[in-house]
C-alpha cells in the first residue's frame, strides 16, 4: 500500500488548481511563492495521472539556476527525488507514465516538435509573443504563466484575454523568513516604486522614463552597425542592431543572455550573419573584444569620454526611437530607464542604473555612428574659390 505524502501549498497552488481558464497569470511580488507552488501544481498532476509537462525559460543557464533546482529541491523534500529517474541530456523528469520536460526558447527548430498536456513557463516576461504562440498551439491543456510586474503596458501579456490573472505578494508566503519580510517591508520607504512593484505586486507606470518609443514589426533604413553589452553570471551579454532612416532609429534586440563565455558569443555572432560590419563593445572588456575579433569579426572598444552615459543618451534622444516587437528585454529596459532621485525625491542628472544592459549596447554603437564628430572621421574638407 502507498504511503500518503502531505504537501504544504499557498494560495498560489488553490489559485492554478482552481482555474477554470486554460490560460492562468500568477503576477506578483518578490518571494510571493509563484514559481515554487507552479512547480508543485506540475508535480501533483504528474503523480496523478499520465502528463507530458514542459517547463520553459528563455535560456538554459537560467533554467539549471532556477526551477530545475527548485524542482529537485521539492522532490527531495518529499522523498521522490532517484538520480536514476532524470535525465541530464535531455533535462527530463519521469514518474511512472509521466514526464517533466525542461527547454529553452533560444531554439526556434526545437519549440516546434515540442507536444504538451501542461505548459508552465517561469518569467514570461522574458520570451516574446512568437515563441509563445508555439508552445502554446501545442499544448492541450493548462498553460501557467510566472511573472513579475515590472513589464511595459505594450508587453504582449498585458494585452493577453481569455486568461485568469492572479496578484499575489509575500504576504501570501507563510513560510518565509522574518528577515526576508523586513527587507521586503523597509522597501516601502527606501524606494516607493519598487515597493509596489515588489512589495505589493502592482504595475508601478513610468512617467519619469527617459526615452519616448514606440513599437514595430518591420526593419527599415540602412544597417549603422551593432552594439553590444557584456556580463556573465549576474548580467546578460546584450547584442543590439540600429537601423537609421532619416530621423528614425530602429533599434532590434538580437542576444540578451547569461552565462557566455567569449566561444558562445562567436557562434552567437555567426549565427546572426554577422560579417565585417563594425560590432561596438564595452570597452571595459579588451581581451574578450580581442577574443572575438580574432574569431573573425569587426569588434571594436567604444571610446568613453567624460559623461558619455548622458552623452549616449542624448544621441539616442535625438531621434524618433522604435524598438522591434520580438525585443523584450529591450522593451522591458527602455520602459523603466529612468533618472535616479536622491532621498529627497529631487531628479539626480544620471539614470537610474541597472536594468540597462540592452540599452547600454545601443548607446555605444549611437555615440559612434551618429555623432557628426565620428560620421565625419576619415574626411578631409577643403574649400574652393
Amino acid at each position: 500500500m502507498g504511503r500518503t505524502i502531505n504537501i504544504q501549498t499557498t494560495i498560489t497552488f488553490e489559485n492554478i488548481m482552481n482555474s477554470k481558464s486554460r490560460v492562468v497569470h500568477n503576477i506578483g511580488g518578490t518571494r510571493s511563492s509563484k514559481s515554487y507552488s507552479a512547480l508543485q501544481y506540475c508535480i501533483v498532476k504528474a503523480m496523478e495521472s499520465p502528463h507530458n509537462i514542459t517547463i520553459v525559460r528563455k535560456t538554459i543557464p537560467s533554467l539549471k539556476r532556477t526551477v530545475m533546482k527548485d524542482l529537485k529541491d521539492i522532490l527531495t523534500h518529499l522523498e521522490l527525488w532517484h538520480d536514476n529517474d532524470f535525465n541530464i541530456t535531455d533535462r527530463i523528469w519521469t514518474y511512472n507514465n509521466s514526464s517533466i520536460q525542461f527547454i529553452s526558447t533560444d531554439d526556434a527548430e526545437k519549440l516546434r516538435g515540442i507536444k504538451s498536456s501542461i505548459l508552465y513557463i517561469d518569467e514570461a516576461s522574458e520570451i516574446d509573443e512568437e515563441a509563445y504562440f508555439q508552445l502554446a498551439i501545442r499544448t492541450s491543456g493548462k498553460i501557467i504563466l510566472t511573472y513579475n510586474p515590472t513589464i511595459s503596458p505594450v508587453h504582449w501579456l498585458r494585452k493577453m484575454e481569455d486568461c485568469d490573472r492572479y496578484i499575489t505578494t509575500y504576504k501570501d508566503n507563510p513560510f518565509l523568513p522574518a528577515d526576508m519580510v523586513k527587507a521586503i517591508e523597509e522597501l516601502e520607504f527606501k524606494s516607493p516604486k519598487k515597493w509596489l512593484i515588489y512589495g505589493k505586486g502592482e504595475y508601478a507606470p513610468n512617467d519619469a522614463s527617459i526615452f519616448q518609443f514606440d513599437l514595430t514589426d518591420k526593419l527599415e533604413g540602412e544597417l549603422i552597425g551593432y552594439g553590444m553589452d557584456f556580463g556573465y553570471s549576474q548580467d546578460p551579454s546584450c547584442l543590439v542592431a540600429l537601423y537609421k532612416q532619416g530621423d528614425t532609429l530602429t533599434i532590434q534586440e538580437l542576444l540578451y543572455e547569461r552565462g557566455l563565455i567569449t566561444n558562445d558569443i562567436i557562434t552567437k555572432l555567426r549565427g546572426f550573419g554577422i560579417n565585417r560590419e563594425e560590432i561596438w563593445c564595452d570597452s571595459a572588456e579588451p581581451r574578450l573584444i580581442d577574443e572575438i575579433y580574432r574569431g573573425g569579426f569587426n569588434a571594436k572598444p567604444v571610446k568613453k569620454g567624460a559623461d558619455s552615459i548622458n552623452f549616449g543618451i542624448q544621441v539616442l534622444q535625438n531621434y524618433k526611437l522604435l524598438i522591434h516587437s520580438k525585443s523584450q528585454n529591450l522593451i522591458n529596459e527602455m520602459y523603466s530607464y529612468q533618472w535616479a532621485t536622491d532621498k529627497y525625491g529631487y531628479q539626480l542628472d544620471k539614470p537610474d542604473g541597472g536594468l540597462d544592459h540592452a540599452i547600454d549596447a545601443a548607446r555605444y554603437c549611437a555615440m559612434m555612428k551618429l555623432t557628426k564628430q565620428n560620421q565625419n572621421k576619415g574626411v578631409y574638407a577643403i574649400s574652393v574659390r
